[in-house]
């Protein structure tokens, strides 16, 4: 008898699992994986200290001498240290050297970021002595003596009469702040001194240039007086029934400087100039070939009217650069100062005068039409001239 067998045949699998036990002396993975980053951490910082400075400091200078050219200050020399500057030099008046100090410190650049004020900090030393402001004085507001010559700038500007200057000692002071305040105008509401006191002996006739300064200044809606170098400078905004006899106060002999500029804008005679130049120019635009500052030829005529509606007029004119709100405001901002700066010197090639005539560009920060519309946005590309104004 044959015996069979039917079972199935059984394979027997095992499983063998392996450790390895790693040592903890080494290294985990994260700080490797940290190691790119700390090379581009690396590399930025050497970029960063190697070549920005220079990027930095060459755009403050551009700025700088840019403002410099805008505001006609060919007295001025710019120093530039990272992103501080000193301007140099004699302005012929002190609203002159704080005109362009101030047009350094607003000034605006383009940047990966957008457009930005490159400049931190802007000081003016005029004729060897550091500008009369507050924040360069001494702890007590006090100049060490001998550090410069008497002279000083009043401002009238909205309700507020700025005093600011270097006169010789405390009695004058206190005498040009006594003046401010006596028979105060409705208009002035309040008087806020910056003068600065050098400690030497009043020269003759000084103290009576000074309170005349004032008297005048109290007499103006808005204005400056100022004496530099001896001379007694006038800026100042009135009515017309006014005008003559501010003027005749403001150019008596005086018995300390001289007579410098006296500028007498009555209000009626700048609305109707500026109102004039206005219908000039909405009547028949100045055109530019797109995305440049070329005026087209066919614009001659209208620069020809312009230029003689701008010589009729009183005081300083700035021409106003705009666009619309098409492209970066980096890019807005520079183009409409390039057609600003083009029109300026189509200008004066017509006769005005360069001291009596600025150029700026406000980008699409002041429209007067809708964006969302091609016929807004036609009315924001536009060339503006304005007087500027007494106190500016």
């Amino acid at each position: 008898m044959r015996l069979s067998s039917s079972e199935p045949l059984q394979a027997s699998v095992r499983t063998v699992r392996r450790f390895r036990r790693a040592s903890a002396d080494g290294l985990a993975f994260v700080p490797y994986g940290l190691l790119p980053l700390l090379g581009l951490g690396l590399l930025t910082v050497i970029v960063w200290t190697s070549f920005a400075p220079h990027s930095i400091e060459s755009s403050v200078r551009q700025s700088a001498e840019e403002a410099v050219a805008d505001t006609g200050a060919e007295w001025a020399k710019v120093e530039v240290s990272g992103q501080w500057v000193t301007v140099r030099g004699t302005p012929p008046t002190p609203e002159a050297g704080e005109r362009l100090l101030n047009a350094i410190r607003t000034a605006r650049a383009p940047t990966w970021l957008g457009s930005a004020r490159p400049a931190t900090r802007v000081r003016g030393n005029f004729g060897g002595v550091a500008s009369a402001r507050p924040d360069l004085a001494g702890s007590d507001g006090t100049v060490v003596p001998g550090s410069g010559t008497p002279e000083f700038l009043f401002r009238l500007s909205g309700p507020k009469l700025t005093l600011e200057g270097r006169v010789p000692d405390i009695a004058t002071r206190d005498a040009l702040i006594a003046e401010a305040n006596n028979e105060r105008p409705a208009h002035v509401e309040e008087v806020v001194s910056h003068i600065e006191t050098l400690g030497v002996a009043s020269p003759a006739g000084f103290q009576e240039t000074a309170l005349r300064g004032v008297d005048v200044l109290k007499q103006c809606d808005s204005g400056t007086v100022s004496l530099t170098s001896k001379r007694f400078n006038v800026r100042c905004a009135l009515p017309q029934s006014e005008a003559d006899r501010v003027r005749a106060l403001a150019s008596r002999t005086l018995p300390y400087g001289s007579i410098g500029d006296v500028e007498i804008l009555a209000q009626e005679v700048v609305e109707t100039c500026e109102e004039e130049l206005a219908r000039l120019l909405e009547a028949s635009r100045i055109e530019f070939d797109p995305g440049s500052d070329l005026i087209t030829s066919s614009k001659a005529a209208l620069l020809d009217l312009t230029a003689r509606a701008a010589t009729d007029c009183p005081g300083r004119l700035r021409v106003e650069g705009h666009t619309d709100n098409t492209g970066s405001a980096a890019l807005n901002e520079s183009l409409s100062k390039r057609r600003a700066e083009a029109v300026r010197a189509a200008l004066i090639q017509r006769g005005v005068a360069p001291s009596r005539i600025l150029a700026a560009g406000y980008g699409a920060s002041k429209p007067i039409g809708d964006n969302t519309t091609d016929e807004g946005r036609a009315l924001n590309r536009r060339i503006e001239i304005r007087i500027v104004k007494a106190d500016e």
